[in-house]
Order: C-alpha cells, then structure tokens, then sequence
C-alpha cells in the first residue's frame, strides 16, 4: 500500500475542549497537533498475486530440499572420480631419464611406449590366469584443449560416429533408419540390417509419434529427401543428417553396413577445470591384429583432430593420448603425434623454440651495438 500525506488540515480545538468538558472532563487547553489527512492507494495489479505465488514456490521447494548431510558423512559422500581428473602436465617436466628402471612421474616426463607394446601389455594382463579376458574392448582416452581464442570461451561439445576399416564385436549393435525415394534402395537398406526405411511415410510416422526418434540410433537420409526431412530438425535435434557426421549419403546400403557397427563418442568435462575435456573411443579387441588395432586407432585419433574448431587457441588440440581396457587399471601413454602432421615431440613446438632464440639473438646483438656506441 502507498501513502500520501498531504497538507495539515487545522482543527478547531475549542468545540473539541467543550465536547471534553461536557464528559466531565476539565480541559482549558489541548496540546494537540494538527491531525493529517493520508491518501493510500491500491497496490499495482498483480503484486499480490506474485507474492502469493512466491510463497507458494519457496514451500514446494523447501518441501522437496533433500534433508542436509551430516559434516561427519560429507566427506565420505563419493562424487564420480572420472570426472575429477586434472590436465596432465609432464610434457612441461624434466626430460632427462631416470638412474634406474623405476620412473618417478613426479619428477620425470611420462614415458611414451610404442602401440605394439602396450597391446602386448594389455595381453599379457588378460590372460585366463589374470584377468581372464582375451578379447577385451580395448580403448583410446584423448585429452584435448577445450580453450578459444576468445577469452573465457570454451567448445561446448564434441560428438562423432565412426566407421572403422577392420570391424569388431561391439556392445551392442546400432538401429538404423533410412529415408530415401527408390523402392530399390529401400530394399536394400533393409537387407543391409536397416529396422525402418521408407520415405515421406516414414516422414510423417516421426512427426506423428508412432516412430520415435529413441527406437532408432541413427538416420540416414538420400539428398533427395532433404527437403521433407529438414522438417524434423527440431525432434532429431544431433541425430539430424548432414555430411559431416556422414548420414547424408548417395550410396544407403553401405552407410547402413558401416553404421550397424558404428562407434559413437561424446565429450567429456572435468569438473575442476573447464577448460579441459577428453573422449573415449573403443576401438577394437586384444584378439585382433596389432596391425589392424593401429589402423583402426589411426582413424580415431584423426577423426577427433578434425573436430578442433577454427577458432580454437592453441595448434595442439590433443594434449595426450592413453590406452586402456575396462577390466585393467593400466593406462600406457602413446606417442599420438607420430600419428599426427604438424605434432611436435611430447608438446613442445619447436618453431616458438626457434623463434625465441632468433629474437633472443637479435636483442644481444643490439645491445652489443648500443654498448660499442
């Protein structure tokens, strides 16, 4: 409510002394101050109902507040260790080797093994009289700088399928869904292990519901039928065909035969340092080929380098590279920038290095200039 006081209104204190004195009351005089007149005015329409409304919430949500946790508890509370994870910074470490054979990785920059040996490690720790998992899953964790040029920007996402060159049992094989207009190419999308192909039907099953985008993992789609399919942008949201995740395809039954194993991968975050992330990627089994394990791993580490945005900060998108198994604790460092044009050596660029001495030069002569002047 808002008040408005407006000017004194003067009141005739004498008829006011006689109604006193006729209550039996003496009163000469009265010591009284002019009374004010005060205008209040509605409250603004739909303040109230606000409030109320307010109220309401902070109920529900003291209502539906999980009750606090005990100091004693707080620290035993398990909060997911895989997202806990810091940069690793040995590239910036000392390069010299150790006196012996056990290798201090706070003191001394991790040892890269050759992909033959760490899959010859992983064997080894697989056998029946070990793990007793020949033919484990085994997988790459790339590390990768989320930073831009921009300050306090960071890539927000990463997704990717891949499609390898010497396939392997994964967990699970993939649904696919095609839309294209030749009834010959849906045949074969079918027989290629397709579990919906169709066209404009297909199209209007999605919109309608009676097909949901969850009863499939991928869709691929003929250019012919980009049109009707752009209409379901907004429900297949990163399941939407375009090149570059590579399910907008001419040639449909052999996208399906190489999507039905296809891989997917997706960031991953640190949650102590933003601008730091990682994926994992399966890339094949210990009962393979070392040959056919580091081709597969070769398209892998490719696919997440072309992912680095224009705009990202530094030249070196991947920061390390590690293989592991599910079963095994062991993770081995690989020397990716083998694998990789323009990667230096552990991290370090040798052209700045170059440069800095080329500038360090440059100033010593100058100042020896200066000085003989």
């Amino acid at each position: 409510m808002f008040t408005k006081a407006l000017f004194p209104v003067f009141v005739n204190y004498s008829v006011k002394a006689l109604q006193l004195n006729t209550l039996g009351l003496n009163c000469s005089k009265i010591n009284a101050a002019p009374s004010l007149d005060i205008v209040r005015y509605a409250a603004r329409k739909g303040t109230r109902a606000a409030a109320l409304a307010k109220k309401k919430a902070q109920k529900l949500a003291q209502q539906n507040k999980p009750e606090p946790i005990p100091k004693h508890l707080q620290r035993k509370v398990k909060v997911s260790a895989e997202l806990e994870r810091r940069r690793c910074t040995d590239e910036n470490w000392l390069d010299t080797q150790p006196a012996d054979n056990v290798w201090n990785m706070k003191l001394f920059r991790g040892m890269p093994c050759s992909f033959a040996e760490v899959i010859k490690m992983h064997r080894d720790a697989h056998v029946p009289e070990m793990l007793n998992d020949p033919s484990a899953l085994v997988y790459a964790n790339i590390e990768l700088d989320l930073n831009l040029k921009k300050k306090n920007r960071y890539i927000e996402d990463i997704t990717g399928i891949l499609s390898f060159p010497h396939e392997f049992k994964t967990l699970r094989k993939n649904r696919i869904a095609v839309i294209c207009k030749n009834p010959d190419d849906q045949a074969a999308a079918t027989d290629a292990g397709a579990c919906y192909a169709g066209s404009a039907t297909l199209v209007k099953q999605i919109l309608a519901g009676s097909v949901s985008k969850e009863d499939f993992d991928f869709l691929i789609c003929h250019p012919d039928m980009l049109k009707e399919v752009n209409t379901l942008r907004g429900i297949l949201a990163r399941k939407f065909p375009n090149t570059r995740n590579g399910l907008l395809r001419l040639d449909v039954a052999e996208a399906v035969k190489s999507f039905l194993n296809g891989v997917e991968y997706n960031l991953k975050r640190s949650n102590l340092e933003i601008d730091f992330g990682w994926v994992d990627i399966p890339f094949g089994r210990l009962d393979m080929s070392t040959e056919h394990l580091e081709e597969n791993f070769k398209v892998a580490l490719n696919s997440v380098e072309q992912q680095k945005p224009p705009n990202a900060e530094s030249i070196l998108f991947i920061l390390r590279t590690l293989l592991f198994c599910e079963n095994s604790k062991e993770r081995f460092k690989i020397p990716h920038w083998e694998y990789l044009p323009n990667y230096p050596v552990n991290g370090v660029l040798k052209e700045e290095v170059e440069d800095d001495g080329i500038q360090n030069e440059a100033k010593t002569a100058q100042k020896e200039e200066s000085g003989q002047q």
